[in-house]
């Protein structure tokens, strides 16, 4: 299933709900274009049973104000949940990813991805929030989110909680922000190039990971030209 909002001065505010009935499998891509004067805000429900797989891909460019609410509820056992995300924002967009991970059953697996790149005075925001309840034995979790800040203005907000009632189960987070690595940085310029193709270098490195996960050749194409075209705008080089 893909998802597009398109550059526009407007107001977006949608709500929808996914159910995964047993074996069932839902790949969801959604796209958010840049949209400097427009309010996108979206809640997305989603709820798995036994054996069901959802992979969720977002690339959101930032607007006005841009908020996406997901929540899992993984409540059939075997359930296994892949989400992954990029951010490329400049000249004072914002965007928000809320997650909502609730492991209700046991032996389900889930993943999360994000990456950030912010630019000017531009703002991302990360929030996410697994919870593994009661029995739910057999639980593997893991969430990261890494944002690079290239503006002494520019903002992240990461935050990565787990709330475990089980006792056998695999969970960890991470969270971490901050500028292009200097070594890196002073490694490719020592090889003879140039120091703005050095850093979108670094940048692509950096999100890759966070696109390459689109199984369709296509949509991972698209969504990766539409973020090469992002990274242009806070000064890439080519």
């Amino acid at each position: 299933m893909l998802e597009h909002h398109a550059h526009a001065a407007s107001l977006a505010n949608i709500g929808f709900e996914i159910v995964l009935g047993a074996k069932s499998a839902l790949t969801h891509v959604r796209v958010a274009q840049s949209a400097r004067d427009a309010v996108q805000v979206e809640e997305v429900a989603v709820t798995q049973g036994a054996g069901s797989s959802y992979c969720g891909h977002y690339a959101d460019l930032g607007a006005r104000l841009s908020r996406l609410e997901l929540q899992v509820g993984l409540e059939g056992a075997d359930a296994v949940t892949d989400l992954s995300g990029v951010h490329v924002l400049h000249d004072g967009r914002h965007a928000d990813v809320t997650t909502r991970m609730d492991h209700n059953a046991g032996h389900t697996e889930s993943t999360q991805l994000f990456k950030h790149i912010v630019a000017g005075v531009s703002r991302a925001v990360y929030q996410g929030r697994i919870t593994v309840g009661e029995g739910a034995n057999g639980t593997d979790s893991r969430q990261t989110a890494k944002a690079l800040l290239l503006d002494e203005r520019s903002e992240a907000d990461l935050k990565p909680e787990l709330i475990i009632f089980a006792d056998d189960v695999k969970c960890a987070h991470g969270a971490a922000v901050g500028d292009l690595d200097v070594d890196s940085l002073f490694y490719l310029r020592s090889r003879g190039i140039p120091e703005d193709e050095a850093r979108g270098l670094l940048m692509r490195a950096f999100v890759e990971d966070a696109v390459s996960g689109i199984a369709n050749d296509d949509i991972r194409t698209a969504v990766w030209a539409m973020v090469e075209r992002a990274l242009l705008d806070v000064g890439v080089a080519a």
